[in-house]
């Protein structure tokens, strides 16, 4: 699975799961489904927790503290994405917090449980190790500082994202006409792409101007794909 510096960026981790996690997606009968809403942590940076998750619809993001006290963003999870089976496995404290920033659904697994269904299911046991190993690869990438993209990047990549998700289809974006509904309040972009409100509104103002999008009311509207994905490419 190759991947540009821009891909290895705060979107890494749900990237490589969406290709890994079919079987667990399907296997709907594991784990329990729980629904959460906007802003319940789901797991403390250094505290032990039992759970790991399957993302099935929302937004969660996992952050780092800083030693002068900043947040650091790590990763973004959508849906599809596998997040937190390492130190569940281990039984480790947790190297991140694990915050909701949209209403989210998600599969909860003990890993005792499914330890139990690898012998039977062994795809699941060959999706975990595929995606531990990216993932040991994303965090040396992002030591190596690839990760720091600027605002206008994150911004672009998340809206990008969301439309996908709306044309059903992790393909290129073909239905360049229709018109996207980002319904994420200016604070919630925020929070998803580590950025202040101020200059999520600053940025999307900027874009506004550049390409075909609107802010209106808790939403952002898509009118042109095609050139907001040629801007990200150009700044990218």
């Amino acid at each position: 699975m190759k991947r540009t510096n821009s891909e290895s960026s705060a979107y890494a981790s749900w990237d490589a799961s969406l290709a890994l996690s079919t079987p667990w997606i399907e296997a709907t009968h594991l784990g329990s489904i729980i629904s959460l809403a906007t802003g319940h942590v789901l797991a403390r940076e250094g505290e032990r927790h039992s759970y790991f998750y399957l993302l099935r619809s929302g937004f969660v993001h996992s952050t780092i503290q800083r030693s002068n006290g900043a947040e650091f963003l790590l990763e973004i999870f959508g849906p599809g994405a596998i997040f937190g089976e390492g130190p569940a496995f281990a039984n480790q404290p947790r190297p991140t917090t694990t915050q909701v920033v949209a209403p989210a659904t998600l599969s909860r697994y003990l890993p005792g449980d499914i330890s139990q269904k690898f012998s039977t299911m062994p795809a699941l046991a060959n999706s975990l190790i595929q995606l531990l190993g990216f993932k040991n690869q994303m965090i040396v990438e992002k030591l190596a500082g690839v990760a720091s993209a600027p605002p206008k990047e994150r911004v672009i990549d998340l809206l990008l994202r969301i439309a996908r998700l709306q044309s059903n289809s992790e393909l290129p974006l073909t239905q360049e006409s229709r018109n996207f509904h980002v319904d994420l309040t200016h604070e919630k972009i925020a929070a998803m792409t580590a950025l202040s409100r101020v200059t999520v509104t600053r940025t999307l103002n900027l874009l506004a101007k550049e390409v075909a999008i609107e802010t209106r009311a808790r939403q952002v509207v898509i009118f042109d794909v095609s050139a907001l994905r040629s801007l990200h490419y150009k700044n990218s």
